[in-house]
């Protein structure tokens, strides 16, 4: 069924979502999703829109996953940033110095035991310390990593709120495309949110209301009020 209510469509039974994903696929300047579920193959499409140049706004909370039915994997979502540290690197000079020296006092004990036996205890601990800097040096790497999201994700923790149990702190469904047209409704985004549930879906084209709707998707996008999961968190320890 689809009605209107003055410059607004209405869309209720299965496929209702059909139109905002043919929006979403269209969109020429940005999108903004709010949607506590998402379908791996969706949160694809989000990826090539930034790839186009898109920008993309993507509010939900953990339950983003991986199934057998998508190539899509959670690290697609994560750009991975080399940062080289300096501290590790001075250290490691360090270490690999320290190392130096232990093995030519070992040695230099090495060869004076021959006149001295007992020197071969301080030649042989030398040793060991030299060999265990060696290895201390191999462990410390030069760069520190730094993950982040390739567009603007917020992930909140869904056990945050009053009611650990329940996703309903984020449990609005949003849909803006280029800050002109808004879905609002029942909706996730997922498959079965667009194509198999019976669901509710809004249209609104009115500008102001649109204005409005994506001013609240940004202040919901910045609150301090629910718990967000970092990167790693829900990126699963990248």
């Amino acid at each position: 069924m689809i009605t209107r209510s003055n410059n607004d469509c209405i869309y209720i039974g299965k496929e209702a979502g059909k139109e905002i994903l043919h929006e979403i696929r269209h969109a020429k300047k940005s999108v903004k999703i709010v949607s506590p579920y998402l379908s791996p193959d969706y949160v694809k499409e989000l990826i090539k829109l930034h790839k186009e140049c898109r920008q993309v706004t993507l509010i939900t909370c953990d339950k983003i996953g991986e199934n057998a039915h998508s190539d899509f994997k959670i690290s697609d979502l994560i750009e991975k940033k080399e940062i080289h540290d300096n501290k590790a690197s001075k250290l490691k000079k360090r270490l690999l110095k320290f190392s130096m020296w232990l093995g030519i006092a070992a040695l230099i004990f090495g060869i004076s035991a021959f006149f001295f036996t007992p020197l071969f205890v301080f030649a042989g601990a030398l040793m060991l310390a030299s060999l265990i800097s060696l290895i201390s040096f191999s462990f410390i790497s030069d760069y520190l990593y730094e993950y982040n999201p390739i567009f603007r994700i917020k992930v909140f923790d869904s056990t945050s709120g009053e009611k650990p149990w329940s996703a309903e702190l984020i449990h609005s469904k949003i849909f803006i495309i280029d800050e002109e047209i808004a879905f609002l409704g029942s909706a996730n985004f997922t498959y079965s949110g667009f194509k198999k549930h019976y669901e509710t879906v809004i249209r609104v084209e009115d500008r102001r209301a649109v204005a409005d709707i994506s001013e609240e998707i940004e202040k919901l996008y910045h609150s301090k009020e629910l718990r967000e999961k970092s990167v790693e968190e829900w990126g699963g320890g990248v």
